[in-house]
């Protein structure tokens, strides 16, 4: 997979559950933070030299369809989701053992 096809991913993953979070009828972070840490963990398996980009760009469209449909930032905690995963993801790729 190249750069470019994992950023495609990163944003289509993202986007979509953004979408489904940013729903009036939807009100469950914890689906929403488990799905934002599949999805950078399956896009970071596939391009893992690139695990930090990636955790950023699936967790960015949670924050940009909050800010511009409710004007809020608590969102941004989406981020540090995705980058969580895919820093567990890239240690255990390199052989590192999580306390």
């Amino acid at each position: 997979m190249t750069d470019a096809v994992a950023a495609i991913a990163a944003v289509v993953l993202g986007g979509c559950i953004a979408y489904l979070d940013a729903r009036p009828t939807w009100d469950d972070a914890g689906v929403t933070a488990l799905a934002l840490v599949i999805a950078a963990a399956a896009v970071s398996f596939a391009r893992p030299s690139r695990w930090r980009p990636i955790g950023i760009v699936v967790g960015i469209p949670v924050v940009a369809f909050h800010v511009m449909r409710f004007g809020r930032w608590d969102s941004v905690i989406a981020v540090a989701f995705a980058l969580i995963a895919d820093s567990v993801l890239h240690l255990r790729a390199e052989g590192t053992t999580m306390p």
